[in-house]
């Protein structure tokens, strides 16, 4: 039974999508203050950048924290969940 994998491959893609949701809310932020190349710079996007704006715009912070640590641990999921839905042996044919 491959389960387990699968539930750490559909976790990993929540956490991804819930990180890919917050970076968009960035870019739009900066983009309605006249940050132009928000959504052209794809994974250029300049966070330091972000965090200079958000202390004049009064933008919590917590929120950029809490993105890439959704990432990260999206992405270890997405690893686990391959290795374990897929295993780490090839297989024979008799």
């Amino acid at each position: 039974m491959k389960l387990p994998g699968m539930v750490f491959l559909v976790l990993a893609g929540v956490l991804i999508v819930t990180a890919s949701a917050l970076d968009w809310t960035f870019r739009e932020r900066m983009a309605s203050i006249g940050y132009r190349k928000a959504f052209l710079q794809g994974g250029a996007f300049n966070y330091a950048e972000y965090h200079k704006v958000r202390e004049r715009c009064g933008w919590p912070v917590w929120p950029v924290y809490l993105m890439w640590t959704l990432m990260i641990c999206g992405i270890a999921l997405l690893v686990v969940g391959f290795f374990l839905h897929f295993g780490t042996q090839p297989i024979r044919n008799p």
